[in-house]
């Protein structure tokens, strides 16, 4: 289990010219990961995440080939595997900020038997599209997601108490000068949706 796993670490380099030996680990990681995960979301074990924030199949890919993994996962505990041994747990975990903890949280209040159907409540369908749609950059030209955009831009109308009419001048303004393949969202009522 411990050996092959050590590349996960050395095989890791900065400029993305990664090992072979850690390129299979990562897909055996995926796999394992994915197999045992209740939808189409699981807890990343990226540096940057640390098994604090749910991420898709393709967003964690990402996460572990620009961060690396956490240090000392070589057990997959978080990800179906058993130990040994006892492991402690890292003692704090980095989390994608409030929106994020409330989004997963209300995930957990899902109760989901596999041997039943195969296919999520309608609801837990559209929370997972929602999370995906949250994991999306807003534009080519930057590492910012729509999350992070609409729920900063939600701050600051309530702070402000600016009134629908003038919010949504305001993302049209927005939406002039950033990129055309933006995915802002182009009135209030949509940006609630």
């Amino acid at each position: 289990m411990g050996d092959n796993r050590k590349a996960m670490y050395e095989g890791w380099r900065k400029n993305g010219a990664h090992s072979r030996e850690r390129q299979a680990v990562v897909e055996d990681f995926l796999k394992q990961a994915f197999k045992v995960a209740r939808g189409p979301v699981t807890l990343c074990p990226c540096l940057d995440c640390k098994n604090g924030s749910y991420k898709t199949r393709h967003v964690m890919e990402e996460h572990l080939c620009r961060f690396g993994f956490m240090p000392d996962y070589l057990v997959w505990h978080k990800h179906g595997e058993q130990a040994r041994r006892r492991i402690s747990e890292p003692a704090q975990q980095n989390h994608d900020g409030m929106m994020m903890d409330m989004l997963n949280d209300l995930a957990m209040g899902f109760e989901f038997d596999p041997e039943e159907d195969n296919q999520p409540l309608p609801e837990v369908q559209e929370f997972y599209r929602l999370l995906e749609a949250g994991d999306e950059k807003l534009h080519d030209n930057t590492e910012k997601t729509m999350l992070d955009m609409v729920s900063r831009l939600m701050v600051i109308k309530s702070k402000h108490n600016i009134s629908n009419s003038c919010f949504n001048d305001i993302t049209e303004l927005v939406s002039e000068v950033i990129p055309s393949d933006h995915k802002l969202p182009k009135t209030y009522i949509s940006r609630r949706r």
